[in-house]
């Protein structure tokens, strides 16, 4: 009997991964097998995205610090805002790192920037910078990144602008490692299965950025628990390399109104990004201003109806006034605008700039042409 228990007690301790020599748990042992020593890291990130992520990783490391054993943060210095841009807005990933309790590094750049010696892993969700070869090198497992599309489909920093702008009907989200030369090219560890999560008919871009930060939280956590940060990697995407798309950076004028191209699908998709889209027209009076939109939904020509008028358009640059056709509904307030496709849209709300919002009539009443 007294032999049977000391077999059993040597059983024990040989599963578990001890260091004879200093009787501490020096390795983590993963849901794939792989062994992996506790990991301290840093966890670069700006924006909500990468708030889910950290809050994850953080509640990992309470709740299973032999795994995450400490995590610090890097953050993009607070953000120039307001008029004159003399406002300094921190980041959502700064606030949240403050609330969290954990040591935090501004970090304009990584040229000239020093790692603490001892961290082993790098993570970095939606932040900017890309991490240098010589930082990747130094943490003992790399680096890995939680990228919101099927990698390698819309690589690039908004995949999830992009993903609605094309009207995809699902999205995903992929696990990759960071890549010594250039962004969103490292191997991809786990990924979304097919279809992917489903984006709503008619989606607000928060909630769809909600839902992937959620995914993303939880992937990228599960991808620690099963070893995948532990080498060597296998690639698990599966998403094919045939037609792939860019989802490079948004800009004001990816919002203004292409009259004779989009659809009113278009307008549709880039509201859900922005809530605003624009144009630039002639008062009655003479001036050049932009009008902003901040709705708008295809309706049949059967539901046109109103007080027929025109506005005139102007593009950038020195081209002539465009003349299109409105139909203005003073009852409740809205304008019909005629799409290059053919297709009619009814607008509610809208403002000309340095105004407030308003109803969509009274926005287009002092751009109505007055010998329409």
């Amino acid at each position: 009997m007294i032999l049977k228990h000391i077999s059993r007690s040597f059983a024990h301790l040989s599963r578990q991964p001890w260091s004879i020599a200093s009787h501490r748990r020096v390795h983590y042992c993963t849901t794939s097998g792989k062994l992996s020593d506790p990991l301290r890291i840093l966890f670069c990130g700006s924006d909500n995205v990468s708030v889910e992520a950290l809050q994850a990783v953080h509640t990992e490391s309470l709740h299973n610090p032999e795994l995450v054993e400490r995590v610090e943060v890097g953050v993009l210095p607070p953000k120039a805002s307001g008029r004159g841009l003399k406002t300094k807005v921190e980041l959502p990933c700064e606030k949240a790192a403050a609330s969290l309790g954990l040591q935090c590094h501004q970090i304009p750049t990584f040229t000239g920037w020093h790692m603490p010696d001892d961290i082993n892993l790098i993570i970095a969700v939606s932040f900017g910078l890309f991490v240098p070869p010589r930082l990747l090198r130094q943490a003992k497992y790399g680096g890995l990144n939680v990228h919101p599309s099927f990698l390698p489909d819309l690589r690039g920093p908004a995949p999830i602008h992009h993903a609605v702008l094309q009207g995809d009907t699902h999205t995903g989200v992929s696990l990759q490692t960071l890549h010594e030369k250039t962004f969103d090219h490292g191997t991809v560890l786990a990924q979304t299965p097919a279809p992917g999560i489903a984006i709503l008919a008619h989606p607000t871009l928060s909630l769809t950025t909600r839902k992937l930060g959620i995914e993303c939280a939880e992937m990228l956590v599960q991808g620690l628990r099963d070893g995948l940060h532990v080498p060597p990697y296998e690639n698990a995407g599966w998403r094919n390399a045939d037609g792939l798309r860019h989802a490079p950076k948004l800009y004001p004028g990816d919002l203004k109104i292409q009259w004779d191209i989009w659809s009113a699908e278009d307008w549709q998709r880039r509201l859900v990004m922005k809530r605003a889209i624009w144009t630039n027209a002639m008062t009655n009076k003479g001036k050049r201003k932009r009008v902003i939109f901040h709705d708008a939904r295809p309706v049949s020509a059967a539901e046109v109806q109103g007080t027929r008028g025109m506005v005139a358009t102007v593009d950038d640059g020195d081209g002539d006034p465009v003349r299109r056709e409105v139909v203005v509904d003073r009852d409740d307030g809205s304008v019909y605008f005629l799409t290059g496709r053919g297709v009619w849209v009814r607008v509610r709300r809208g403002r000309l700039e340095a105004e407030v919002e308003k109803d969509a009539a009274m926005v287009v009443r002092s751009l109505l042409v007055r010998d329409a």
